[in-house]
């Protein structure tokens, strides 16, 4: 899952509660900033926290993130702030994937946090532009991550 950022349920439930952000099933829209209006799907996941009642992790999910798909894949069944896998039970925290591509593309584009050897994702002086639809995609990413950074801080 190289390239995806883990956001928090309780973290969107508190952006939903201060107006930030409307949140119904897996999509997340914008309700302030330059990305105002503009929706992104979430993938569902839960980040394994903790070993309840055994010793040593032997699934080795300990502190890691993993989708519901990845889940039922492995026989896992997630129940509240919990998942069972065979007789080993986790902590769980619940929450969602979304693209770590776009909090790149925020921290390069003017505005951002400067960052050494950041890249931008527009054409720079002797390159040709962008497409127009990779174009809006990289201003929807830009729009996310902008959010995420001023947010998760």
């Amino acid at each position: 899952m190289a390239g995806l950022l883990f956001v928090t349920q309780s973290m969107l439930d508190s952006w939903a509660e201060q107006g930030r952000i409307d949140f119904v099933g897996n999509v997340m829209t914008l309700l302030a900033g330059e990305g105002k209006g503009r929706s992104y799907a979430l993938e569902p996941a839960l980040r394994f926290m903790a070993v309840l009642g055994a010793e040593g992790d032997p699934h080795g999910l300990l502190h890691k993130v993993k989708t519901a798909a990845q889940l039922r894949e492995l026989g896992a069944e997630p129940v509240n702030d919990s998942c069972i896998l065979g007789e080993v039970a986790y902590e769980v925290q619940p929450g969602f994937l979304a693209e770590a591509a776009a909090l790149q593309a925020a921290v390069a584009a003017p505005g951002g946090r400067p960052r050494a050897g950041a890249q931008g994702g527009t054409a720079g002086a002797g390159k040709a532009p962008l497409p127009r639809e990779l174009e809006e995609r990289r201003k929807e990413a830009e729009a996310l991550a902008r959010f995420l950074l001023e947010n998760l801080s």
